[in-house]
């Protein structure tokens, strides 16, 4: 999971322009694009990175919409099960505060149980705060929380891990 937070962390970087920094509907696009950009390195066969899939009750037992997922869809992969072929899940939040954080926090916790994503992200956009200690460790994987601002033009980030 090392390159993938070390992918994440990269396509981070790369976002340089004060404007995706107001907010997390235009931070969340340009990060699509740069992990696309570098998903091809990964050699992750069949894998995609996808903004806001809904998450059925009736398929996934329960209703989350996580802001970016990298999985192999599971139509027409020829998996058994929902939680094969899952690889991070992503959630991120404008200035969060404390409690929004929190919030985010048990969604990924829930996804990452449900579905066996071995790893969650949590961006919080324009901040320095991870709040990490809102959240509770994973039974299997780890969840990377960053906190990433513009400062001067240049990227400021702030990561912590819980495992």
């Amino acid at each position: 999971m090392d390159i993938l937070i070390d992918t994440i962390r990269d396509s981070l970087l790369a976002i340089t322009h004060p404007r995706f920094y107001e907010t997390e509907r235009g931070f969340q696009g340009q990060l699509n694009a740069e992990l696309n950009f570098r998903l091809q390195d990964l050699e992750i066969d069949g894998a995609i990175v996808e903004q806001e899939y809904q998450k059925r009750i009736k398929d996934h037992g329960f209703k989350i919409r996580p802001d970016l997922i990298v999985h192999i869809p599971f139509e027409g992969a020829g998996f058994d099960s929902r939680s094969v072929g899952n690889f991070v899940v992503i959630e991120l939040k404008h200035r969060a505060n404390r409690k929004s954080a929190r919030a985010d926090y048990q969604n990924l916790h829930r996804m990452c149980d449900v579905l066996g994503y071995p790893l969650a992200v949590f961006i919080n956009i324009d901040s320095d705060k991870t709040f990490i200690d809102e959240c509770m460790p994973l039974n299997n994987g780890s969840i990377h929380a960053f906190a990433v601002k513009l400062t001067d033009g240049q990227v400021e980030i702030t990561e912590q891990t819980t495992k």
